[in-house]
């Protein structure tokens, strides 16, 4: 069984041109990102398989990323209308089902859980297809942001402001700080009746040999 399908995968790659054999540069789109995605859009499509086929999907879901990096949502736009389109019709047809259900004796009997099943699908529909309407506002509206944001930024630059100020104010007091700390040590530390004393019999020498007189002498 697997040596019949590895044949016929085969077979699918030469008929899209592509050398088994030779040419493995197909290989390499397996680690394109959205690579595995592509096929498993070509299968839902009912496409071809084969790695160029797979490719240009892939090529084509990147242009549309690209695109949406740039700032052009038109695409998601659409996908979600579509999507809310479908989700719409999908929750009315759960719903008529689930009424005919309730609507039927046989059915109720024999399979009682039935329509409930489908009213709850209908109703997982409808709750998607909000979800879907509330991004597409968002999308279209972005949200700004709300005035405690605002508020609580304000007061943080008001504060910073204001420690930037007294800041200042310190570095601009430390400045004068030493030459005021000086003069006040100068006039403390010293006591006035020796330094008096000292004024009145140092000798004139400043070297040291003039000496203090005796006044016993």
């Amino acid at each position: 069984m697997a040596e019949k399908q590895k044949r016929d995968s085969v077979t699918k790659l030469k008929n899209s041109g592509v050398n088994v054999s030779e040419d493995k540069s197909h290989l390499q789109h397996f680690a394109t990102p959205g690579f595995a995605q592509a096929q498993v859009m070509a299968k839902v499509g009912k496409s071809q398989l084969d790695a160029s086929s797979i490719k240009a999907i892939a090529d084509s879901v990147l242009e549309q990323a690209q695109k949406t990096k740039d700032g052009d949502f038109s695409s998601i736009e659409v996908i979600l209308h579509s999507q809310i389109a479908m989700l719409n019709s999908l929750s009315t047809h759960f719903m008529n089902k689930a009424l005919a259900g309730y609507d039927s004796g046989e059915v109720l009997t024999a399979l009682p859980h039935i329509p409930n099943e489908f009213a709850e699908l209908s109703l997982k529909c409808q709750a998607e297809m909000r979800k879907c309407i509330a991004l597409l506002h968002e999308l279209k509206n972005p949200k700004k942001p709300s005035q405690f944001i605002k508020t609580y930024v304000n007061q943080q630059l008001n504060q910073l402001q204001v420690e930037q100020e007294q800041l200042k104010q310190r570095l601009e007091e430390g400045n004068d700080a030493p030459v005021e700390f000086r003069s006040e040590r100068t006039s403390t530390t010293a006591d006035p009746e020796m330094e008096t004393l000292g004024t009145q019999h140092r000798g004139k020498n400043s070297r040291g040999k003039g000496k203090v007189k005796n006044e016993c002498s």
